[in-house]
């Protein structure tokens, strides 16, 4: 029965499958906003507004003297974070914490 049974011949290097070709390097990450000055200037200023907004919206029962219940505390980290969001498109921090490649030598 052995004899019946077709064995493969043992794979040869010519006939091993060829290695996938390395993928292509990735393309530098665009600036934020596209280099936008005045996108990032106008939509991190109003950002930041909004989140003022919606911050100050939830202070406002508390200066009233009414206790905080888990709803305005959740609002106020909201605008907390919208306020945030709105800072970090301000300052654009994204490939600044690290030297340029041309600097290398």
């Amino acid at each position: 029965m052995a004899a019946s049974m077709s064995s493969s011949p043992p794979a040869s290097p010519a006939s091993a499958p060829a290695p996938a070709p390395a993928p292509a390097a990735a393309p530098g990450k665009k600036p934020l906003m596209g280099g936008c000055l005045s996108c990032r200037l106008l939509s991190g200023a109003g950002l930041l507004g909004a989140g003022g907004y919606v911050y100050w919206t939830a202070r406002r029962p508390l200066k009233l003297g009414y206790a905080p219940s888990p709803g305005t505390i959740f609002q106020m980290v909201v605008g907390i974070s919208i306020a945030c969001w709105g800072l970090v498109i301000l300052v654009d921090p994204v490939g600044k914490a690290y030297p340029v490649e041309s600097k290398k030598q």
